[in-house]
């Protein structure tokens, strides 16, 4: 009995492990040694059934030290590719590829795996297959890289019998469970992303919960137009849930899938890869690598009520400052509620004025056009007609004729209703000297406010009017600033007259402004039509008669003519620079990225004041010239005197409304950082 045993007992152990061979069913079909790395086919059943999808398994074992790709290969590299040769009624489905690595070369950024991958590829069988052996055809090519690259290509025949019933496959073949495990999830979040000129947001709908310890995401796109692969994707936790952040390259093609794996790595845990269908949608601009666009309202707010604030100290405001305190001499000769009158006028004055801007804007964005803050000084006409205004204020302060500004007379008349219309003129001047200027704050809180609904657009730029006219507001409430100020008397006729010149100073810089717009023969227009409106506005107030008022009538509607003809017809040619900075455009720029040189790029206009003086005092300055060549760092000069739409483009996409921006890219890199908007020279040489 125990030599029956003994015989009986391996024959067992043999039988059983045949038996859960078959029942496995997986058969490797291809087995082949490549120069640099080694591949097998395998099929899970080991036989194809009739009206069943049936799963092949490509497996790819390069090289110790070298790499292969997924099915994107990122900056460089190639997918693996298969030329099925298939019977009739097989059909081939998508093939699945593991989640990938990121595979950083140089300044590169490649997709892939530094071990062992599975591809697993779906063969459908059709109902009314007839059965028996099929006989099936395979080329595969695929690229192995370590410093070098190598391809592989290889080609097999091999048969297949067909079963009308499915194979017993309780026994989980383990290159396939691998392979499955291997598999980026199915996310079961809804997702959207926003492809924008330089910038896509991938917007993942999370629980807060389920965000909690998150470290690191990065998203692999499947299609290309969607990342720049090299560059750092930046996310951040919302109420909806996950955005990330991915640059993407200037003039790359727009996607039309945006599906892909998102990984994600957690503090402590391994890291968890989902696959993505997100909803596409492409959209004029999306905030670039900075955090302008994604203000919380109340930020928004504060930065608008400071950015108004400080725009009380920039030199384009500084005309109208003169005007302002000039008001204040008279404040001892008028009452608590006329000051106060007068500081709520001027207040409104700034308000109205900031709203019909600000109209126009939301108007103009809405119908299509591409621009900003300060738009209104890209149109000649508008120049040359707060050039003239300038100069008329200015001959009223002389004397030459009287335009109402709140302190004409003395005594009782600097009290009355004069000097509410004043402070109200006086209101509106400083908005429309003050709209070519971006303080500090300015720019994230415009940048934020154009991206909103309406009624917060309204609440934003009220804040920022606000600002602008408080310090006026709050010492118009101060009695003892006015028991502070000096008597009135002869000598503030001369102080009136002195304050013309700052008018005209103003003028002078809006002519310089104009006649880059126009041309020297439109500031020669200019010039002419202000001389002549400047004659019509004396003439009329030097004749009661209907004869002497039609004529001066005739003459300044005449000269305004010219002023219009000008403005609309003249050329809008930008001027020419220096040689060491070049003009800035998205392809020069993508250009000079690709070869890895160091680029500045700023983004300025003549009408500008404070891009002027950041010019002068910080750009412009040798020792910041010399920083520049000495990192052989290339310059690019945006100029937005005139209305230019891929600029305008630009600055939406880093959150901005309006000039100045300042924007330096490393060697290598594809992230700008951005300078504040006032800078100065230790500021640039620090981020060189």
């Amino acid at each position: 009995m125990k030599e029956y045993t003994k015989l009986f007992l391996p024959l067992l152990f043999v039988f059983l492990v045949v038996s859960a061979s078959q029942r496995a069913g997986a058969r490797e079909i291809i087995r082949h040694e490549a120069s640099h790395s080694a591949v097998s086919l395998s099929h899970e059943q080991g036989a194809l059934t009739a009206g069943e999808t049936g799963w092949f398994a490509f497996t790819i074992d390069p090289r110790d030290g070298w790499h292969t790709y997924w099915q994107n290969p990122g900056d460089s590299g190639a997918a693996p590719m298969f030329d099925w040769q298939l019977p009739d009624g097989v059909q081939l489905g998508t093939p699945l590829f593991p989640a990938p690595n990121r595979l950083p070369i140089a300044h590169l950024m490649n997709y892939g795996f530094k071990d062992r991958s599975t591809i697993l590829i779906p063969l459908t069988v059709s109902t009314n297959y007839k059965g028996g052996t099929a006989a099936f055809g395979l080329t595969a090519e695929w690229l192995v890289c370590d410093v070098e690259c190598v391809p592989q290509v290889a080609s097999w025949d091999f048969d297949m019998a067909t079963s009308a019933v499915a194979h017993d496959s309780a026994d989980i073949d383990p290159t396939f469970a691998d392979a499955r495990a291997a598999l980026p999830a199915l996310a079961y979040w809804g997702s959207e992303l926003a492809i924008g000129r330089t910038t896509s947001q991938l917007t993942v709908f999370m629980d807060e919960i389920e965000l909690e310890g998150l470290q690191k995401a990065y998203f692999f796109a499947v299609t290309d137009g969607i990342a720049s692969y090299a560059a750092e994707q930046r996310f951040e936790i919302t109420p909806e849930g996950l955005v990330l952040h991915i640059p993407r390259e200037r003039g790359a093609i727009t996607p039309v899938d945006g599906s892909g794996v998102l990984r994600l790595s957690y503090v402590g845990l391994p890291d968890q890869a989902v696959e993505l269908q997100p909803k596409l949608t492409v959209v004029p601009s999306v905030t670039s690598n900075n955090k302008i666009a994604y203000l919380p309202i109340w930020q928004a707010a504060l930065y608008a009520l400071l950015g108004g604030l400080i725009l009380n100290l920039m030199p384009c405001v500084f005309p109208i400052l003169s005007l302002k305190a000039f008001a204040f001499v008279s404040a001892n000769y008028k009452t608590e509620a006329n000051r106060r009158r007068e500081g709520w006028a001027y207040t409104g004055g700034i308000w109205i004025s900031f709203m019909v801007i600000v109209g126009a804007l939301m108007v103009l964005r809405a119908g299509g056009a591409a621009i900003g803050w300060g738009f209104q000084l890209q149109e000649p006409l508008f120049v040359g007609l707060l050039a003239i205004l300038m100069v008329l204020v200015a001959l009223s302060l002389i004397g030459v004729f009287t335009i109402q500004l709140g302190f004409e007379g003395s005594g009782q008349k600097l009290a009355g209703r004069e000097g509410v219309q004043g402070a109200f003129f006086k209101g509106v001047l400083a908005t429309l000297v003050a709209t070519p200027c971006t303080a500090p704050l300015m720019a994230p809180a415009i940048g934020f406010a154009l991206t909103q609904p309406f009624f917060i657009v309204v609440g934003i730029f009220s804040l920022l009017a606000f600002g602008l006219a408080l310090p006026f507001l709050l010492l118009s409430y101060s009695t003892r600033v006015a028991a502070m100020m000096p008597k009135p008397g002869a000598w503030m006729i001369k102080v009136k007259q002195g304050l013309a010149f700052p008018m005209l100073l103003t003028a002078v810089w809006l002519v310089y402004v104009y006649d880059l717009q126009t041309g020297a023969t439109g500031a020669l227009w200019l010039l002419v039509s202000a001389i002549f409106i400047s004659f019509s506005v004396w003439l009329w107030g030097q004749t009661k008669s209907h004869v002497g008022r039609t004529v001066a009538l005739l003459i300044g509607l005449m000269s305004l003519g010219w002023l219009v003809n000008v403005s609309l017809t003249a050329s809008t040619s930008a001027p020419e620079r220096g040689v060491y900075e070049e003009a800035y455009s998205d392809k020069k720029l993508s250009a000079l990225l690709d070869e890895n040189k160091p680029v500045f790029v700023y983004f300025t206009a003549e009408w500008c004041i404070t891009c002027k003086v950041n010019e002068q005092v910080a750009l412009f300055r040798d020792e910041t010239q010399a920083a520049l060549r000495e990192k052989s760092v290339v310059v690019l000069r945006g100029d937005w005197t005139n209305r230019n739409d891929e600029i305008a483009q630009v600055l939406a996409s880093y959150g901005r409304a309006g000039v100045p921006l300042y924007l330096y890219f490393p060697a290598g890199s594809r992230n700008a950082v951005v300078l504040p908007e006032v800078i100065t020279v230790s500021s640039i040489i620090d981020v060189l």
